[in-house]
């Protein structure tokens, strides 16, 4: 039993009620965090926001493990998400200061780093409607669907792949984290927007703790993992894993990968734009960090650790790797970035298929040592041959 459990683990197509059993546990296990530390509030917060990270992760694992593209960028959509619902929080605690409706208008109460940091005299008009809790969720998702769709009708059309596609991503954030810096008096440039309020759901729901939070956090978590877990297992995802295995075969069969790609791309922009936005609800801190090169590729070694194509190995990765880092950094933070990349390495090395593919080779890996420490057996001597 535990070796068809460890050969099974993320391969979908093998034993369907094995699997079932798994998801089922793994989506239980995703709820547990709260409740298992209910008395350490400081562990608690850092669940919520790992929960964030592992659906960002899921959205690289969709692009990278199953489809090929390794995108070095996907920060971008995380970071737009996140300022989106940030805009919306800081908006809706300077209108609670001054005992303001949530309502977009001219003369709606400012943000402090608007008025300190920026200097102006009124709320910019494309920022006033986020104030409303709905537009800035429908933004944090829409506006990286949108971009990414675009991006990727334009290269993929021009047959951009591998090594290039991964440069054009990294170029891209690197010019929006310029941007977000220097437009400070919009985005509060390297500072960001601090203490904001916690998420009020549409009106009828305030979060109070990170606990609570997380329940919500979790939830679309599960829904992701549900949706692309449900995606790689459809025929549209045999095409992907066609794609990343060989494109030229699948465009002989017919198929338009360059369209593939760019839907698949776009949902995993939205998927990076939920869970920025989840993000600042729990952080209630944002700033430019989500447009640096490194958190990017953070998420890259989520996949890499967890393993790639396996859809758990990227909430595991996420998990097992911020809560080291978060662990390790408290006391070793000029370090982490060192361990962090020899860890990298490590796991290119010696886990080149990350922990869950690790898992489902075990069994060979165990056959093949056994065979190898057990003496050859000796013949009997009925079976050895008459002398002459």
């Amino acid at each position: 039993m535990t070796s068809a459990l460890l050969t099974d683990l993320g391969s979908p197509r093998k034993n369907r009620w094995l699997q079932t059993v798994l998801l089922m546990a793994f989506l239980a296990v995703l709820f547990a965090p709260p409740v298992a530390f209910a008395d350490d509030i400081y562990t608690r917060n850092h669940f919520a926001r790992f929960a964030c990270l592992a659906i960002l992760a899921l959205s690289v694992d969709l692009i990278w493990g199953y489809t090929g593209l390794l995108s070095l960028g996907q920060g971008l959509y995380f970071g737009i998400g996140a300022y989106a619902v940030g805009y919306s929080l800081a908006l809706q605690k300077a209108a609670t200061a001054q005992d303001l409706p949530f309502v977009a208008a001219h003369d709606m109460a400012m943000p402090g780093f608007m008025a300190v940091m920026g200097k102006l005299t009124a709320v910019p008009v494309w920022i006033r409607p986020l104030i409303n809790i709905w537009v800035a969720l429908a933004v944090a998702v829409l506006l990286p669907t949108l971009i990414a769709a675009l991006f990727g009708w334009l290269t993929f059309r021009l047959r951009i792949k591998g090594v290039f596609f991964a440069l054009i991503t990294q170029v891209l954030i690197l010019a929006m984290y310029q941007l977000v810096v220097k437009y400070l008096e919009f985005t509060g440039g390297f500072v960001g927007m601090q203490g904001l309020p916690w998420l009020n759901l549409f009106g009828v729901y305030q979060f109070k703790d990170s606990a609570d939070l997380y329940y919500l956090i979790a939830a679309v978590l599960a829904i992701s993992f549900l949706g692309c877990y449900w995606l790689v297992n459809s025929k549209f995802g045999m095409v992907l894993t066609g794609i990343r295995d060989n494109e030229t075969r699948v465009l002989a069969m017919g198929y338009n990968t360059a369209l593939c790609k760019t839907f698949v791309f776009a949902i995993a922009a939205a998927m990076a734009g939920m869970a920025g936005a989840l993000y600042a609800a729990a952080n209630r801190t944002i700033g430019p960090e989500f447009f640096k090169v490194d958190f990017s590729i953070d998420a890259v070694i989520f996949v890499a650790v967890g393993g790639r194509g396996t859809l758990f190995g990227a909430v595991l990765g996420a998990f097992l790797v911020r809560y080291v880092s978060t662990t390790i950094s408290d006391d070793h933070p000029e370090t982490w970035r060192f361990i962090l990349g020899g860890l990298f390495i490590a796991v290119v090395l010696f886990l080149p298929y990350g922990i869950m593919g690790a898992l489902r080779t075990l069994p060979n890996t165990i056959r093949t040592w056994s065979r190898k420490r057990s003496p050859e057996p000796q013949p009997l001597e009925s079976d050895l041959p008459a002398a002459p």
